[in-house]
């Protein structure tokens, strides 16, 4: 400290004002470099708040087209599912259709021919005069029906009271 008192005030002062000099130089050097590390993290941010932005807008696209996509394809495999199910339903049906038709018409012309035969002719007869359900039914009088047990079927029997009915020679 006396050193310092023995030098000149002049020359102590221009020291001062010279190193006040550099450190504000030096001052200056870190606010500029501070200030570019600054803008460099403001521009890293903006740039990821973009990209943050563009993806989520790309997702909110994607998401809603695949919606769009899985819809459609949902859609076409119930029509696809609901049109071969009625093709080959109509199928089936139309050859079981068929086939019950045939059958059909196989009995009835049986019925026909057996109508054309002697017994046919006869059964008509007894239709036309009332006697053939009566008969079938054992409704007659002097004919009762009686359950067998043992055939586990019901028969008809003539009682005390039967009469004939006439016949054909």
């Amino acid at each position: 400290m006396s050193d310092m008192l023995e030098e000149d005030p002049f020359e102590l002062f221009k020291r001062v004002e010279k190193s006040i000099t550099k450190a504000t130089g030096s001052m200056e050097r870190l606010a500029s470099e501070q200030d570019n590390r600054c803008r460099t993290i403001s521009d890293a941010a903006e740039k990821a708040s973009r990209l943050a932005v563009e993806a989520s807008d790309v997702f909110s696209a994607g998401k809603r087209r695949l919606m769009i996509w899985t819809g459609l394809c949902a859609a076409m495999l119930v029509c696809g599912g609901m049109l071969g199910g009625y093709w080959l339903g109509r199928s089936d049906g139309w050859s079981q259709g068929n086939a019950i038709g045939h059958q059909q018409a196989l009995t009835e012309n049986a019925a026909a021919a057996w109508g054309n035969t002697p017994s046919g002719q006869l059964a008509f007869q007894m239709d036309k005069a009332g006697l053939l359900q009566a008969l079938g039914h054992c409704h007659l009088p002097g004919y009762e029906a009686k359950y067998e047990p043992k055939d586990k079927r019901t028969f008809c029997y003539p009682t005390q009271n039967a009469s004939g009915w006439s016949v054909q020679p």
